[in-house]
């Protein structure tokens, strides 16, 4: 029984490394497969998704879906010069604010959202990269980047 109890609190403590683990990978510069901006702001909570969703909405998306309660926002992929299609997706968690971008991807019997990695080039993927940098870089902060489970 004893055991038991120590192979428990060992499964425990290794499920529970990931969350540890988010804010340790961060980086001030990215490095290939990042696809996650970390924004840390000056403000926190509410003010802070608020301030994101007006910035989101300035820009041309239009807002899917928000939620106060979980401080989480995501919008409709939409075009726009720089990015051509592209969705936006965030989450505040304290002063950090998390922010990825995301493509719709599929074919006609199955659709799902492929989440925007990092890229240097010129071609689509990199302005879509850079589209995400300016939106971090108009809200202010300092940005770090990390690589996030997308499963």
């Amino acid at each position: 029984m004893l055991r038991f109890i120590y192979l428990l609190a060992a499964g425990l403590l290794l499920s529970s490394a990931p969350a540890f683990s988010q804010t340790a990978g961060l980086r001030t510069q990215p490095i290939d497969f990042d696809n996650t901006l970390v924004v840390t702001l000056p403000d926190e909570g509410q003010a802070a998704w608020q301030r994101a969703g007006r910035l989101l909405a300035q820009r041309g998306y239009l807002i899917r879906f928000a939620s106060p309660e979980l401080l989480t926002l995501s919008t409709e992929p939409v075009s726009n010069f720089t990015a051509r299609l592209m969705g936006v997706y965030l989450v505040v968690e304290g002063p950090e604010l998390h922010l990825q971008g995301y493509i719709p991807a599929g074919d006609n019997v199955i659709n799902w959202l492929q989440i925007i990695e990092y890229s240097t080039g010129r071609g689509l993927s990199g302005r879509r990269w850079q589209e995400l940098e300016e939106i971090a870089r108009l809200l202010g902060g300092t940005v770090r980047y990390a690589r996030t489970p997308t499963h």
